[in-house]
């Protein structure tokens, strides 16, 4: 085997608490490539931005940032396989997520994107029940630290909570309805492998689950994503998806995971017509 194989660790800054689990997916995927018989590198994401590497096959790509997200578009461009592309990617940003996933109508909460100048437009919130509990939310990426998600109730403290974020130099953000239900984190690989993880320990049944993974799996699809996770609200046989994210550090259920990605992996690049040579 020819293959060549790349993976790019996530920016520190963009892995909060997580930067020795997210490293960890990396590491084990690789691992897996080479017991198939790749050649396989790992590398920062600053490094990959400022010196790619060449004659690359494949690059598994956990990093988030512009400069990053640049030189992996590059590389799909020229005709290596890239998981998750760089369109991938930024679909999660949350500028983008929830209209990605309301076109593809995967179930999700009430939500709007929102600028933290004040006043409010009285029009944005007319898609919410502000007698009810709202999450604010981090309006590009995922939450960088405990302040980029905050539950708020009425009309004041959701104001005040804007103006906070606005403090921090962030202009927008996501306001999301809160919804009842059981939180059950969720990991996937392409078709290959799913899993749902109820934070309460109950068991999930069929049905839910079923629901859960059909939402799931949709989800990806309309994102472009091929590694994939996020967190769901369920409640009987129905499931609300709250939060999805490109490539999560998979950590209660990596070692499957990342047997599941490698074979993902090597599908693709066996299927890719600039790549496949790489088996002979």
């Amino acid at each position: 085997m020819n293959l060549r194989v790349v993976g790019v660790y996530r920016e520190p800054e963009f892995s909060p608490g997580k930067i020795a689990a997210d490293a960890a997916i990396i590491d084990q995927v690789l691992t897996q490539l080479r017991a198939e018989g790749a050649s396989t590198e790992a590398m920062t994401a600053a490094r990959f931005a400022a010196y790619p590497p060449g004659n690359v096959d494949l690059v598994i790509a956990m990093c988030q940032g512009a400069s990053a997200l640049s030189q992996l578009a590059t590389m799909n461009e020229a005709g290596a396989v890239t998981v998750n592309s760089a369109l991938a990617i930024r679909n999660c940003y949350r500028d983008l997520l929830a209209a990605g996933l309301m076109r593809a109508g995967v179930p999700i909460p009430e939500g709007a994107l929102l600028s933290t100048s004040l006043p409010l437009n009285p029009k944005a919130l007319r898609v919410f029940d502000l007698s009810a509990p709202l999450y604010v939310k981090r309006g590009n990426l995922h939450a960088l630290g405990p302040d980029d998600v905050c539950r708020v109730e009425g009309l004041q403290r959701l104001e005040q909570t804007l103006a906070s974020f606005g403090s921090r130099g962030i202009e927008l953000v996501y306001v999301q309805q809160e919804v009842n239900g059981a939180v059950v984190k969720f990991y996937g690989v392409g078709n290959d492998y799913f899993a749902a993880i109820p934070e309460n320990g109950t068991t999930l049944t069929d049905a839910a689950k079923l629901s859960l993974e059909r939402a799931a799996r949709a989800a990806a699809g309309a994102l472009g994503l091929e590694i994939w996770g996020g967190d769901a609200i369920v409640e009987d046989a129905s499931c609300t998806i709250i939060d999805f994210n490109d490539w999560p550090s998979f950590e209660p259920v990596r070692a499957p995971a990342a047997a599941a990605i490698a074979r993902r992996c090597l599908r693709l690049v066996r299927h890719h017509p600039l790549t496949r040579n790489a088996f002979a």
